[in-house]
């Protein structure tokens, strides 16, 4: 009996951890097409009593939701371009300015820029280094090679290698690593990413990942 409980209690969370994930994004999907969807429902509805239309309220959603991305492509189209860079670059001049908006723009412009840097487009390539203490080893990201400065420091030359913390990679530390040190990954700045996330759960793929120390050439 004992046996079977523990069978059904297995069962049971294994159903959970495959069905999770579904549930987590439908939900969000779902929460951002309402969000989406309902930002123009309010001007829908006086086009509607205006001209005295008939439209069913899922069309009116689906038409709003649409608009919405259309809207934020273009935004970011324009941001892109340097007439759109100088605009933005006012904006936040100005916000700046403002008590207390300064302070909560500041936050979620630094969070933005965290996830921006997390993507993977500025780091160069996964490592393996003996941190936080010999014997012990953290996955971290080549974000350069360190300047002139800390290799006429040391007499060697380095590394920096930003070491994520899990599962909130947008935090971590920079550390100055000698190229002996170094251990590359050969696998991709993502599926780093995503070991880091789920806390090792993830792990990279690949039938034959190698190790190796880093060449500088």
């Amino acid at each position: 009996m004992k046996r079977f409980r523990i069978f059904l209690r297995n069962a049971f969370f294994a159903g959970i951890l495959a069905t999770l994930p579904l549930f987590v994004t439908f939900y969000f999907i779902r929460f951002v097409f309402v969000k989406f969807s309902g930002f123009l429902l309010p001007y829908f509805d006086l086009l509607v009593i205006k001209y005295d239309i008939i439209v069913p309220p899922y069309i009116v959603k689906i038409i709003s939701f649409i608009v919405i991305l259309i809207a934020i492509l273009f935004i970011g189209l324009f941001a892109k371009n340097y007439a759109g860079k100088k605009l933005l670059g006012a904006i936040e001049q100005l916000v700046s300015k403002i008590p207390f908006v300064k302070t909560v723009y500041g936050v979620i412009r630094q969070i933005v820029d965290a996830i921006s840097t997390t993507s993977g487009t500025n780091f160069k390539k996964v490592v393996m280094i003996e941190y936080p203490r010999k014997g012990v080893y953290s996955l971290g990201f080549i974000t350069k090679d360190t300047s002139d400065f800390f290799n006429e420091k040391t007499g060697e030359q380095n590394y920096s290698v930003f070491v994520p913390t899990t599962p909130n990679p947008t935090s971590g530390f920079i550390l100055i690593v000698p190229e002996s040190e170094v251990f590359e990954l050969n696998i991709t700045i993502d599926e780093g990413i995503k070991y880091v996330i789920s806390a090792g759960l993830l792990e990279p793929v690949h039938k034959n990942v190698s190790v190796e120390r880093i060449d500088v050439h």
